[in-house]
This record gives structure tokens, sequence and C-alpha cells, in this order.
């Protein structure tokens, strides 16, 4: 098991051009432990100067973002010359399996349920699009990467944001390394596709696209090559989702079509402008797309995975004896100031230094997934948390 800092690597997850992630477990004093995952850059990008400075920029900016829909930073740092992100640790898929996966199980998922991820996430954004530094000076900060991959879900019905704070490094580094534009061009809006200068509204696009391929089951812009999707971006024509998915109410075609605008003035002016417009629709529809009713969803649709992973992998809960009151202390006979363990005997062997958590499939072995996935890791004094 590789020790990084005060890091423990329990499971390497991804790995890019950017970086390598992995799932990890922070260890300190009487017993604390807690798992979250740590984004290490290559160590040859040290070199590049500009990209360091911006990722550490970007990454620094990020980590002031406190909201229940974005994965929080807990700690930037460097590690003999190699810089990391410690992020928290989201127990559950990117949005793009979950689909997946309810396609492939139940045929579909919920309409209902498709519009409580879509603005959980929106308000994820427009939390970010606003956030202030503690001075109160506006952050301005723009994701650029909105795309399914960067969307997960939670098993308990959570949504969160991922990855701010990378893409516009990312992009830098793409840039200085090949360039031209690199990313997940799909998902870019417009003016992004452009080269244009960028605002909160290009976020907008970006989940309106993620939004509408939930929807339809199709793909937006995705074609053969790199330049025909980001021309397909810029001047396709966008078929209502109605008129690709029968069953979908026109009043959705709406908000879609909205979020979707070329023109960004014809957008939805924030994020939250896009949430309202969904939760209007539930509410008009009396639809149950609640948190609630995602976390049933989720608890069902993976209902395998999660009982193999309590049966197979020991839950331990490790304490000290001087966290407890000194009489119950005394009258238990333990005098020995070392942890006590309590491990339930586990129906199968677990993978030896494996913690209690189910890697999602979304992060599994993909090259593409760099530095985008589950995070945690709080600094010393910092808080802790999916």
């Amino acid at each position: 098991m590789e020790t990084f800092g005060r890091y423990e690597f329990l499971r390497k997850i991804a790995s890019g051009g950017m970086g390598q992630v992995f799932l990890a477990r922070q260890k300190g004093p009487v017993g604390f432990q807690k798992l979250l995952v740590v984004k290490r850059l290559l160590p040859h990008l040290s070199e590049e100067e500009e990209f360091i400075q911006m990722f550490l920029d970007e990454a620094r900016i990020a980590a002031l973002l406190n909201h229940p829909n974005i994965a929080q930073i807990y700690e930037l740092g460097e590690v003999d010359g190699i810089y990391f992100i410690a992020m928290e640790y989201v127990h559950g898929e990117a949005i793009a399996e979950v689909n997946k996966r309810a396609v492939q199980r139940k045929g579909h998922m919920p309409l209902e349920l498709k519009c409580r991820v879509i603005a959980d996430a929106a308000a994820g954004l427009d939390a970010a699009h606003h956030a202030r530094s503690p001075s109160g000076r506006k952050l301005s900060l723009i994701h650029r990467d909105v795309s399914p991959q960067n969307v997960l879900v939670g098993f308990n019905g959570s949504v969160k944001i991922i990855d701010f704070g990378v893409a516009k490094a990312a992009g830098k580094l793409a840039q200085t390394v090949v360039g031209t534009i690199k990313g997940k061009h799909a998902y870019m809006s417009p003016e992004q596709a452009r080269g244009e200068p960028l605002d909160h509204r290009s976020d907008v696009f970006g989940l309106g696209t993620v939004f509408y391929e939930l929807l339809t089951q199709t793909r937006l812009f995705k074609r053969e090559s790199e330049l025909a999707t980001l021309k397909a971006v810029v001047g396709a024509k966008v078929v209502p989702p109605s008129e690709v998915t029968p069953g979908i109410p026109k009043a959705l075609d709406a908000v879609v079509l909205k979020a979707l605008a070329r023109n960004r003035d014809e957008r939805f002016g924030t994020a939250g402008e896009l949430q309202l417009a969904i939760e209007d629709f539930l509410v008009k529809h009396r639809l149950p797309g609640t948190t609630a009713h995602l976390a049933a969803f989720m608890r069902e649709l993976y209902t395998e995975e999660l009982e193999e992973e309590f049966s197979t992998e020991p839950t331990i809960i490790a304490y000290d004896p001087r966290l407890m009151g000194g009489r119950k202390a005394q009258a238990s006979g333990d005098e020995h100031s070392g942890p006590t363990t309590v491990a339930p005997a586990p129906k199968a062997p677990a993978a030896k230094g494996v913690p209690p958590a189910r890697v999602p499939k979304s992060l599994q072995g993909t090259e593409q997934k760099e530095i985008s996935r589950k995070t945690t890791v709080p600094p010393k004094g910092g808080k802790g948390e999916k």
C-alpha cells in the first residue's frame, strides 16, 4: 500500500494525461480515518509553470465552494514536488452509468428522477457561479466541463457536481501540448467551441445537453469526428425531446430548448433559473421527484452491489478508550491506552487494506476520466464530509 504524505492509497481508480486518481484513506490520532479521493498530477507537469499556476489558482478558488450539490475540495497540496487535490468521496455513480444501468435493468430511468438529478446539478452550478470569497469578492467561477461523467448520483439520493477548478487548467495543458481545443466536445457551448470568452451561461448549455440526452437516450451533438462534433454544437438543429421520445411533456421541451439556445442571451440567465423551471414542472405535473425517491431508486438499482459490499468487507469501528468517560473506561476494566477495534466477521475475506467502500464503475480503469471523480480529504483541522 503506497503512502503519499498523510494519505494511504488503497486503489488506483483512474489515470490520464494530467495525472492519477486514487481511492485513499486519511488516518489521524485516536483512531480517526476517512475515505477520500486524491488526484495526483504527473511529476513532469511540475515543469509546466503556467499550467501549474493556473491549476493552483483554480483549485484554490474551487476549494472555497461549500454546497450540498458540489463535491468539496478539502486540500490542495504538494508532496515531494508532486501536486495533488484531496476531495470528497462520493459513494455513488456518474449519471451516465446510472442511466445506462437503469435502461438495462428497468427499461428506463423515471422522468421525474432525471428531472431531480438535473435540478440538483443546476443548484450546484448556480451556487458556484454566485460564490464569493471570504472578503466578499465574486469568484466568477465557471465549470467548463459539465458532462454526464461530472454529475454524480449518490446511493443516498444526493447529486454532486465534481471537478470544479480542473477543466480550465486541463484545457490550457491541452493547448500547450497540441495547440488545439481539448475536452468533452459534445458538451461544450457554442461560444466555447468557437473559442470565445465564457460566462456562467456556458455551463447552463452544457447541463442542457446532459438533460436532453437523459430524456431522449440519444447523443445530441456527438459526431464521427471532433471537428464534426464542434460544428454540430455550433449549428446543428435541435429537435424537441418530445419528437425524439414520445411521451415527454411539451412543457419540458420548452425548458430544455431554452437551456440549449445558441444565443446565450436567449438562455436561462442563471443555472438557478433552470433549476426553478424544472422544479415548477415537477410540481405542476405532480411528479414524485424528491431526493428520497431518487435514493430509493438508487438502492434498488444497485441492491446486489451494495449487499456484496457490506457482506464481503468488514465494517471496522476503531475507538480509543481515552475518548470514553473515565468511570466508564474503568468499569470496563480496560486499562490499556491503545485503540480497540470491533469488526463483525465478514461472510467472505476482504482484500487486505481495502475499506468498506465500493469504487464506482465509472471510475474503474478509464483513461479519459483522469482528474474527475470522487473526492475527500480534509486538512488538519478541516471539515470532512457524498
